[in-house]
């Protein structure tokens, strides 16, 4: 377990492993961990129910005994697809289970930088009480956010600031149509007309630095940048560099190119609302997160393909 959160005494979960005459060992990621220590955490177990702890090909070499990985999310980017599939090794997701949460505090980043709130904060926290001046909020209603990608989360962001009365521009190459109040376009224009952008897509090599110094540079003056897809798609040294210039108004992030991201610029900005990659977690998700990740593994153990295997043609059960 380097997911953090099963309990083993859980009848939900941790106690239908034990049931099931597995030992239940808790090694939960609190930090970065490279590949030779996650290999040797793993040793000779049979699953994985995973955080965010890199698999890579070597790993797979290490660990023969190894037959599932169940990634709590549906971030797969920390697992190298490719070996996991050579060595006969099931990978699942948890896909439906926290799509909505994600979305939930998307919306509330974009809501603390639109009004100023944590600024707003530390005004009243060193004893000042600004009203207006230099930190007069701004509105979500009326204004235009713009979406990159549009996939389950994205929709569901879209949903939530049309309910606020936002106009809502999506930059998605995959989609044809849309609903209504909704436009699609080039994530050119986007960035362009966009008062809000928000990042809606997985971290892949071709979207990896997708949001360089070219991309800031062609964003509205004074727009806000939304983050809780995955760090590395924006390019954090350029966004610090339009932060400080006055380029763009705020950013708000939940995902960092590492992670914890110690010693990271932007710590020292005001004007960021920061998260500890905590976007997809609730008390609601964390137990149906858990829930689902502990049916793959029973699911692998009893012979069986499960229905959240992203590998399934690529894989044959051992």
């Amino acid at each position: 377990m380097t997911w953090p959160s099963l309990e083993p005494d859980d009848p939900s979960t941790g106690r239908r492993l034990t049931d099931a005459g597995m030992e239940v060992r808790l090694e939960p990621r609190t930090g970065p961990r490279p590949p030779d220590e996650v290999a040797r955490i793993v040793g000779g177990a049979f699953a994985v129910i995973a955080s965010t702890d890199p698999f890579d090909a070597a790993l797979f070499d290490r660990c023969p005994h190894l037959r599932v990985i169940a990634r709590t999310g549906v971030g797969i980017d920390t697992i190298d697809l490719d070996a996991a599939s050579a060595a006969g090794v099931v990978v699942t997701t948890t896909p439906g289970a926290n799509e909505e949460t994600v979305a939930d505090h998307t919306l509330a980043l974009m809501l603390a930088l639109v009004r100023r709130l944590v600024e707003h904060d530390a005004s009243i926290r060193a004893g000042r009480w600004d009203r207006a001046g230099a930190l007069t909020p701004g509105d979500l209603c009326g204004a235009t956010v713009g979406l990159v990608g549009s996939g389950v989360i994205g929709s569901a962001v879209a949903r939530r600031v049309r309910a606020f009365g936002s106009r809502v521009l999506i930059a998605d190459p995959a989609l044809d149509s849309a609903g209504e109040g909704v436009e699609i376009v080039d994530l050119e224009s986007l960035l362009r007309r966009s008062d809000v952008v928000s990042i809606h897509v997985p971290l892949l090599p071709s979207t990896r630095g997708l949001i360089g110094a070219e991309q800031l540079a062609a964003l509205k003056p004074g727009a806000i940048l939304v983050n809780a897809s995955r760090g590395g798609i924006i390019d954090e040294l350029a966004l610090v560099r339009a932060l400080r210039d006055g380029r763009l108004a705020g950013a708000g992030l939940d995902v960092f190119e590492h992670e914890p991201p110690v010693g990271n610029e932007l710590l020292d900005l005001p004007n960021v609302v920061l998260s500890p990659h905590i976007g997809g977690l609730s008390n609601r998700a964390i137990a149906e997160l858990t829930r689902r990740a502990v049916e793959s593994v029973l699911e692998v153990h009893a012979g069986r393909m499960p229905a959240d295997a992203v590998n399934a043609e690529r894989v044959t059960l051992r």
